[in-house]
């Protein structure tokens, strides 16, 4: 194979060329070009099967190289490279079959299995019909989703071998509040998938192909039979973990029973019903073998006893745990599914809501905006998810009730946690988080406490620390900036003259003489 490498920044293009290791992946030519006028001339003249880009360059972007390269029919793969998370871009990116999207600075590990993985795809060579064997996998399994008969009709025979056993999973993310504002789907998802082709993959089975189902759900085929059970498990664990720590997103697995082709629209139809009934453990995986909520029926336990506890409030800590062990008993009995923790979730709603009103107590003093929404309508999926809104709930109902008891004792700790703290996060969310409590309220708390504001008080503490290390210590600017909390020099610098009326060196200087 031939790969064709395009970016005005020079650096950027000898940092790859040095730093791959191309017979790896049997790629004999490297090209190199340094605008898209140059990368035109060179997949007009010679083979190319790759093409690694930049995409904001002189003379053409490498959208629009990749436009061209498809109005030419060429039969190039295109991996970018950019140092902008565009959502346009990435939406552009998609729409002309790019197979990833990268964005600098990349490591040379990254760049690797992500070429890695495209390499061994374009291996699998071409079907009767000139079309990737790939690339047939995920149209049959994109048609047997949609339900497509006609497309169906006669290709099972040509992408997989009848006494071939498969296995379906269902991938479901939960977005964090931060993606629903960035709205980065279209430059996360490629990064998903390839992860999720990297570590699926033990002994018996490999992942086969993957392809989009929802907005936020994604099948994995997998061709063959895990040999140990609980290897699988932790392959899946190890994914889900990947995930969480890479995409600050959280995820479960939803695993089908192996099947033969022939049962593939059965066995899929099937996995559905669990993704859309079934409720994942702690670990978030649910195996269909597993799965015994089915018939569930929803039972309400007595939320007035619960809420007689929760009036006397020192009981908020002996309630929550009480009802984190009544859903782990649901579950484990399999007396949970959906529905049945759905119903529970809305009495749940109802009593402390009137805990709440008959305490004066507002929904904007412990949730943020949006904040309660979001644990609220994930807390149905999972069972991991049950009690994390039930944990976040109570512990910021405890937290107000004792804020509205020693707001004095709760404010001094937020002023020693910032006095300990100097050169860390003390944004309000980081304090308000600290005190599970919203920063509106913690805000309120604090000035009426204080008399200050909390970037004021933060701002004043900071600069008496800076002033102590100029008297007492030789460390340069920069690094009291630092130790205090500051990244922009300038910045400090002009805080500490506002507050001091010099600058730091001048400041230092009057003070050593």
């Amino acid at each position: 194979m031939n790969i064709c490498i395009v970016d005005d920044d020079k650096y950027v293009v000898e940092k790859i060329v040095n730093g791959i290791d191309w017979k790896k992946w049997d790629i004999e030519g490297v090209y190199t070009a340094y605008n898209s006028r140059q990368a035109r001339e060179i997949l007009s003249t010679l083979q190319v099967d790759i093409l690694l880009s930049d995409i904001e360059m002189p003379q053409g972007s490498g959208l629009e190289l990749l436009e061209w390269v498809r109005e030419q029919k060429l039969p190039v793969e295109c991996i970018y490279l950019s140092s902008y998370a565009h959502f346009a871009y990435a939406q552009k990116a998609l729409e002309l079959h790019s197979r990833g999207y990268l964005l600098k600075p990349v490591s040379n590990r990254e760049l690797e299995n992500v070429l890695g993985g495209l390499v061994e795809q374009m291996r699998a060579g071409k079907d009767a019909g000139g079309k990737g064997r790939q690339q047939a996998k995920e149209e049959y399994w994109r048609s047997l989703q949609a339900g497509d008969v006609f497309r169906l009709a006669g290709t099972e025979g040509s992408v997989y071998g009848p006494e071939e056993k498969l296995m379906l999973c269902m991938l479901r993310i939960f977005r964090g509040m931060e993606h629903r504002k960035a709205q980065s789907d279209a430059v996360f998802s490629p990064t998903l998938m390839h992860m999720a082709q990297e570590l699926t993959c033990g002994d018996g089975y490999e992942t086969d192909t993957i392809v989009r189902h929802s907005d936020d759900c994604f099948m994995i085929v997998c061709r063959g039979i895990p040999k140990e059970r609980e290897a699988f498990r932790e392959d899946m664990q190890k994914l889900l973990m990947e995930i969480e720590r890479e995409l600050h997103v959280t995820a479960c697995i939803y695993v089908g029973r192996p099947f033969a082709i022939g049962t593939s629209r059965k066995r899929l139809d099937a996995l559905l019903q669990m993704v859309r009934e079934g409720i994942p453990g702690e670990e978030g995986l649910l195996l269909e073998e597993e799965w015994r909520g089915q018939d569930a029926v929803y039972v309400p336990p007595d939320f007035s006893l619960w809420e007689q506890k929760m009036v006397r409030m020192q009981d908020i800590d002996e309630v929550s745990a009480q009802i984190m062990e009544h859903v782990t008993g649901l579950w484990q009995s399999g007396q949970a599914n959906v529905e049945v923790f759905g119903r529970f979730k809305a009495d749940l709603q109802q009593m402390v809501f009137h805990f709440m009103m008959e305490n004066d107590i507002l929904m904007n003093q412990i949730f943020e905006a949006g904040e309660f929404d979001h644990y609220c309508n994930k807390a149905s999926w999972t069972l991991r998810d049950m009690k994390e809104f039930i944990c976040i709930l109570f512990r910021k109902l405890k937290a107000v009730i004792r804020v509205e008891d020693t707001e004095e004792n709760v404010v001094e700790q937020i002023i020693h946690y910032i006095d300990e703290n100097l050169g860390g996060d003390l944004s309000r969310a980081k304090l308000a988080a600290r005190a599970y409590i919203s920063e509106d309220y913690l805000s309120k708390k604090f000035a009426l406490h204080t008399g200050m504001s909390i970037p004021n008080y933060v701002s004043a503490r900071r600069m008496e620390k800076a002033r102590d290390y100029f008297k007492s210590t030789a460390r340069s600017v920069s690094e009291v900036a630092t130790l205090v909390g500051y990244t922009n020099f300038s910045y400090f610098s002009k805080t500490f003259r506002d507050y001091a009326g010099c600058t730091p060196n001048e400041f230092r200087n009057r003070y050593n003489k």
